[in-house]
This record gives structure tokens, C-alpha cells and sequence, in this order.
């Protein structure tokens, strides 16, 4: 079954009570006007959920005798603090960890956050136990198992709803297996190699400054004080360049936006100008390059299921 709403009301209360009612999580409070999405669908026994919303906290409590769940993070978006057990971590754009989905926790946001979850039942990981503390440990998903994982998922919530249900059941088969390589791999968390810490931080400033006309790699180089030799350099051992980087991840925005239901009522060209695309039709030729389809033609899918 496969889900996909957004909140309508204009108090933040009925917002709340929108999104428990829909949800099901007990607490929900949104701290601004931002209107909230999701998206969710079920592969076999895992669920896959993407959720867009503003500031706001999130308390679930367990159900009693609740079988032993695991529950992935992917922060897309923002930064969010996990509690769970009496101890906090907070994870930022670009990182993931875990939680227990049967035991109590809260999870708040402080501003705009998007998020990819995944629901596992433990019963079908028959990969190493791990303790609670090391699930909470902030851990990158740009790279290695975490980010086959993430892409694969958000590829298969993406498409699940064309999908027929054993196609679906299949796929979720696989993504249990890609959650239990990414917990065998054992990521030591955040990388102490000051080159990894660079690039991680000239990608949160990408993230950060995405619908500004003018990023690229001379404003990068500005901001950190290297020359653009040197920001080069520094990514010569990844898959994409630095403008490619940025172009993949606007287009990744606007590929978000364009299936969220909350945004349905605004122009495809407001939502490319928005992320740095000046010239629309720049913009419908790279949009279709990366997906295979054109912006409206993405659009129309996603309303129609």
C-alpha cells in the first residue's frame, strides 16, 4: 500500500492532528507555518517513507510487547536530534543512524527537514546485534553501503507505486539485504581524515545555498578560502564535479518538490527558478537528461498515483 498526503490546515494544531491522524505516531508539534508531506509505501515486510515538513518535535511511544524494529534515518534536508534511552545525537544533511521503532523516542527538527525512513523488522536482519549506542552514531551516507542503501530506497519509493506487489515484495527482499551490508560494512562513523571533513563541509554549504543564482565553484572556493584549483583537487577522487554536484542536487530538489502534494499548486518554472534555474528550458532539458522524463511529464505521474 502506498501513501502520499500533506497537511492543509492553516493552525499548526490541526496541523498536528492531521499528521497523527494519517501517521499514527502518538505527539506531533509543528513550531512553524510550513505545511508537511509524505510519502510512504510497504515492500514486503519494510516500509519506505519520505517526509518533508518545518520545525517541529515528534514523540512516539512504543506499544507494549512491539517486536523489535530498526528504523534507518537518512537526513536529506536540515538537521534533526534523535533521543531515544535518555541520550541524544544529532544528525546532519548527509548522515544517517538508527533507532529502535519499539522502544519510546522524540525526534525534533529545529528548522525546514526532510528526511528517507525505513522500516526493518530485526527479524529479518540476520547480519551482526548492535547495541543501541552504536546505532545512534551520526554516520555519512555519500559514500559505500549507506549510499547504495539510501538511493536504492529512494528509488524504490519512488517507482513503488507503479510496481506490482510482488514486484514490491522483491524489492524489499533486496533492501533488507543492502541494510544488513551497511551493517556489516561498520562505518566508523564521522571520518577523521581532514580531506572527508573538507568536502563534507563544502557539501552542507552546497546544500545550504542551492537556490542562490550565483553558487558554483568560484562562490565554494570564496566561502572556504581556497583558490578553485584547490576545491578540484580536493574532489578529483569523486564520481561528479563540483558543478556537477550542484546541478544533480538542485535537480534533485526540484524532482522533490515536484511530487510533493503540499506544492501541486505552483508552477513547474516558479519551482525551477526557485533551486537556480534561470532558463526554463535549460531546465527541462537537464531535468529529463537525469530522470528520462520531463517536468511535467513527472509530475503527472505522481498525481496520478
Amino acid at each position: 500500500m502506498f501513501l502520499a498526503f500533506a497537511t492543509t490546515a492553516t493552525s499548526r494544531l490541526e496541523r498536528s492532528r492531521q499528521w497523527c491522524a494519517r501517521t499514527r505516531i502518538e505527539h506531533m508539534a509543528f513550531d512553524d507555518d510550513r505545511q508537511a508531506s509524505m510519502r510512504g509505501g510497504e515492500f514486503g515486510p519494510l516500509r519506505v517513507c519520505s517526509v518533508s515538513m518545518g520545525r517541529h518535535r515528534a514523540a512516539h511511544s512504543a506499544a507494549v510487547r512491539a517486536a523489535p524494529t530498526l528504523k534507518f534515518l537518512f537526513q536529506e534536508e536540515g538537521s534533526a536530534t534523535v533521543e531515544q534511552e535518555g541520550r541524544a545525537n544529532r544528525i546532519e544533511a548527509g548522515q544517517w543512524c538508527a533507532l529502535r521503532k519499539d522502544l519510546d523516542f522524540v525526534i525534533h527538527a529545529p528548522d525546514r527537514s526532510r528526511q528517507l525512513a525505513i522500516t526493518v523488522p530485526c527479524s529479518v536482519l540476520p547480519g551482526p546485534r548492535r547495541g543501541l549506542h552504536w546505532w545512534r552514531q551520526p554516520r555519512s551516507f555519500l559514500r559505500g553501503a549507506a549510499q547504495i542503501l539510501h538511493a536504492s530506497a529512494s528509488a524504490s519509493l519512488m517507482n513503488g507505486g507503479i510496481l506490482t506487489p510482488a514486484d514490491c515484495d522483491r524489492l524489499g527482499a533486496q533492501i533488507a539485504v543492502l541494510a544488513e551490508m551497511t551493517i556489516r560494512a561498520d562505518d566508523p562513523g564521522p571520518l577523521a581524515d581532514a580531506r572527508e571533513g573538507r568536502r563534507r563541509a563544502i557539501l552542507a554549504f552546497i546544500d545550504r545555498h542551492l537556490a542562490d543564482s550565483e553558487l558554483g565553484v568560484a562562490m565554494v572556493a570564496r566561502a572556504f578560502g581556497m583558490s578553485t584549483r584547490a576545491i578540484h583537487k580536493l574532489f578529483e577522487s569523486e564520481a561528479f564535479t563540483i558543478a556537477r554536484i550542484i546541478a544533480e542536487r538542485r535537480l534533485d530538489r526540484c524532482r522533490e518538490q515536484l511530487r510533493d502534494p503540499s506544492l501541486a499548486t505552483q508552477s513547474i518554472t516558479e519551482i525551477a527558478h526557485r533551486w537556480g534555474f534561470s532558463d526554463s528550458q535549460h531546465f527541462s532539458r537537464a531535468f529529463k537528461q537525469h530522470l528520462g522524463l520531463t517536468p511535467r511529464d513527472y509530475r503527472q505521474l505522481f498525481a496520478l498515483h
